[in-house]
Parts: C-alpha cells; structure tokens; sequence
C-alpha cells in the first residue's frame, strides 16, 4: 500500500480563504468608489444645490423650490479646474453669480451657478 499524500501548502481551505480575502477587498474598494461618487454629478442646467453637510464642501441635487436650496446650475463644464480658473470661465457666462468645481473621484467638472 503507497504512503498516504503529502498535505498541499495550497489545499482547499487556504485557497477559499484567499478567495474570501479577494472578495472582501473588491467589495470595499467598491463601496468606497460608489460612496465617494457625488451627487452634484448628475446635476444638469436648470437642477437646483445645496451643500451635502454643513462640515462638507460637495453639493447635492435638491428641488429648487426647497428652502436648502442654494444655487442654480445655469452651465456645465467638463474638465479640470482650479479655484482661479473656475472662477474666470464662469465671469465669461451670463448671469452667474457663482460656481462649484469637482475635480477627482473620476470625475471633473464645472457648474456656473446664480441664486435660485
């Protein structure tokens, strides 16, 4: 009768641990994707912001009628920039009173705002 087989360094159960490592580490890097989004990404001309928290500089959409309400999204623009350049593109835009930049997190744009 052969000797019985060695145990492998790699068997099953260190193989689904592994595997449950993975699992977790993409389900978290996930979350903290979708959690990072902002809100003010899907805001287009004419939608109504207000900041996400008093503590927080990000916006969130809300109905313009609402008391929160603080600026109106009068142009969008995509692309990356500073607090000095913001400011100078949307001097060029009629009416706006205002802006609001995001830049990082996979997304960079513009909103030229006024009071709502």
């Amino acid at each position: 009768m052969p000797p019985p087989a060695a145990p492998s360094r790699f068997g099953k159960k260190f193989l689904l641990r592994i595997g449950g490592f993975l699992l977790v580490a993409i389900l978290i890097a996930v979350g903290k994707w979708y959690l990072g989004k902002s809100d003010a990404e899907s805001a287009a001309v004419g939608d109504c912001l207000k900041p996400a928290s008093s503590s927080s500089e990000r916006m969130e959409v809300v109905d313009c009628s609402s008391s929160e309400a603080e600026a109106k999204v009068i142009k969008k623009i995509d692309g990356h920039y500073t607090q000095f350049t913001a400011e100078a593109e949307c001097r060029k835009v009629e009416g706006a009173t205002g802006f609001y930049a995001e830049t990082g997190k996979g997304s960079e744009f513009l909103f030229c705002t006024k009071k709502p």
